[in-house]
């Protein structure tokens, strides 16, 4: 698929739980949520801390472990705790069983 590249199957992510991947170099994070799949930046913004094995917490929001910046879920807007700026999305496709995320960031809200 032209413009993204193969992350995983579907059961290779845990529901909630964010795993970051490489993507044409980049560092993405990657996470199954309520039956959909999120990409975004695989590091605060804050500190370039790594989401690696974050959980998504109540409320729909990522907080990062290390300075506890917060985030939505759906579109990396940041929301509170230390000043960040907001995550860069990327574009998640689902075919079959494979898991696609874009190669180029499709959002920066």
């Amino acid at each position: 698929m032209e413009g993204y590249e193969l992350v995983g199957k579907v059961g290779d992510f845990r529901d909630s739980i964010v795993r970051v991947v490489d993507v044409g170099g980049t560092d993405v994070a990657v996470v199954s949520y309520k039956d959909r799949f999120h990409a975004f930046s695989g590091h605060c913004t804050h500190e370039n801390y790594s989401f690696n094995y974050t959980r998504v917490k109540p409320g729909d929001v990522i907080i990062c472990s290390s300075h506890i910046a917060v985030f939505e879920l759906a579109g990396g807007k940041f929301v509170g705790g230390q000043p960040a700026d907001d995550l860069p999305q990327y574009d998640v496709r689902v075919e079959g069983d494979d898991v696609y995320v874009s190669k180029e960031v499709t959002s920066n809200k």
